[in-house]
C-alpha cells in the first residue's frame, strides 16, 4: 500500500506497508476500534536515542482509558499504546552512554521531559511544566516489537527481576513506590484501598518499607491474599463494624487509594488527626472525587495526589522490588494474542495484569 504521509507526525514512524515496515504493532485506528495488526517504519535513529526489541510489554488500564477517548479526544490515531516495557538494546546512537547492544532495560511512561522548567530541575521531571511527553500518543508505545527512545528515559533492568512478569514494575510499581517512599515511615499504619493492579504491589511494597499494612477491599474473599502480600490486617468496606473499628480505635497515620472511589468520605474519618490520603488511582473524570470538607480542616488532614515517579524513583523502584523479590502477579500471553489480552484488561477479568511475550512468541506476521 506504499507509506502513508502523517503530515507533522513523521517523527513516530510512518505507516506502511508490510514489506517496508521494520515496527510491528498492534494499535487502533480510531476511538473503541479493535486492535489490529499496524506497520510502521521508523525514522532513522538520532544520536541521543537507542532501538529497542521489545521483549515483554504490560497492559494499562490507561490504554483502555486512552483508546476510548475517556481522557479527551485529541488522541492521534492511528494509536499504538503501551508504557510497560522490557526490552534489549539493539543500537545505540552515536552520543550514548551507558548503554550497549544486548542490555536488558526497562521502559516506562514518559518519554522526555524539558529540562529547563523549576520541576525539571529539582528531580521531578514527571511533573515537568512545559513539555513531558508520554510514551505513547503521539509517538508508537509499547504494543510493538521494536521501538526507538531518548537512552536518558531507558532504566537498567536488575538480572534477578524475572522478566516474564516485571514489565508493571515501570508502571504499577513505581506508582505506589515513589509516594510510599515519600510519605511513609517504618511503623506507621498504611491503609490500601482496592486489591487490584495498584493495590497488590502497594501491599507489598509498604510491607517490605517496614510499615503495618491495613488492606481494605469491598471483596471479603480477598483477605487470605491481601495477608500473603504481606498485610497485617484485613477490613471489609462493606462491613460497618470494620469500618466502625477502623474510624474509631485503629484509624490510620497514612492511606494510599488504589480504587476508582468518588466518595472517600468514610476513608478520610480513617485517617488520625494529621494523617495523609494519598491518591494514585485516577476515576473517571466524570465523576468528580468528593468528601467532608469539615473533616478535612478540622482534623488537619492531608489530601494529596501522585502520579508515577521521576527517573530516580523509578530505578529506585526497579532496585528496591529486586532487592526484596517483589513481582506482580501477572497473566502472560503470545503476541498473536494480544487481542485476547487487551479484551480481558478491558473487561477488569485480569488478575491482576496482562504481560505478551514479545520477542518469544512474535509469528512475523
Amino acid at each position: 500500500m506504499g507509506i502513508i504521509a502523517m503530515s507533522n507526525f513523521d517523527f513516530r514512524g510512518v505507516l506502511c506497508s508490510k514489506e517496508e515496515a521494520n515496527v510491528s504493532c498492534w494499535g487502533a485506528k480510531g476511538a473503541k476500534a479493535p486492535l489490529e495488526r499496524l506497520y510502521f517504519k521508523l525514522p532513522p535513529l538520532a544520536k541521543d536515542e537507542v532501538r529497542i526489541k521489545v521483549l515483554h510489554t504490560g497492559l494499562c488500564h490507561t490504554d483502555c482509558f486512552k483508546l476510548d477517548e475517556e481522557w479527551g479526544k485529541n488522541v492521534l490515531f492511528p494509536m499504538v499504546p503501551g508504557h510497560e516495557i522490557i526490552a534489549e538494546i539493539e543500537k545505540v546512537g552515536e552520543e550514548v552512554k551507558g548503554f550497549k547492544p544486548g542490555d536488558l532495560v526497562g521502559f516506562g511512561v514518559f518519554r522526555d521531559c524539558c529540562g529547563k522548567c523549576k520541576a525539571c530541575k529539582s528531580g521531578d521531571d514527571q511533573l515537568c511544566a512545559e513539555c513531558y511527553v508520554l510514551t505513547y500518543d503521539p509517538y508508537l508505545g509499547g504494543y510493538s516489537t521494536h521501538m526507538q527512545v531518548k537512552a536518558s528515559f531507558v532504566f537498567h533492568m536488575p538480572p534477578n527481576l524475572d522478566k516474564a512478569k516485571a514489565a508493571p514494575i515501570l508502571c504499577a510499581g513505581v506508582t505506589v513506590f515513589a509516594p510510599l517512599k515519600r510519605w511513609g515511615i517504618p511503623g506507621a499504619r498504611c491503609g490500601v484501598v482496592g486489591i487490584g493492579g495498584l493495590g497488590h504491589m502497594a501491599i507489598q511494597v509498604a510491607n517490605k518499607m517496614g510499615m503495618h499494612v491495613v488492606a481494605i477491599s469491598t471483596n471479603p474473599s480477598k483477605e487470605a491474599e491481601a495477608k500473603q502480600y504481606g498485610a497485617k490486617e484485613f477490613v471489609n468496606s462493606k462491613n460497618e463494624a470494620d469500618m466502625k473499628k477502623l474510624k474509631s480505635t485503629e484509624k490510620l497515620d497514612l492511606l494510599i487509594n488504589t480504587a476508582f472511589v468518588p466518595d472517600i468520605t468514610e476513608y478520610l474519618y480513617s485517617l488520625r488527626a494529621g494523617g495523609r490520603f494519598i491518591q494514585v488511582a485516577i476515576p473517571d473524570i466524570a465523576k468528580p472525587i468528593v468528601f467532608n470538607n469539615v473533616d478535612l480542616v478540622v482534623g488537619q488532614k492531608q489530601y494529596s495526589g501522585s502520579w508515577v515517579g521521576n527517573r530516580r524513583e523509578l530505578q529506585e523502584t526497579l532496585d528496591f522490588c529486586a532487592d526484596f523479590n517483589i513481582l506482580p502477579v501477572v497473566e502472560n500471553f503470545k503476541w498473536p494474542d494480544f487481542p485476547k489480552a487487551y479484551q480481558r484488561l478491558y473487561e477488569c477479568k485480569a488478575k491482576y495484569r496482562c504481560v505478551v511475550d514479545v520477542a518469544d512468541t512474535f509469528d512475523n506476521l
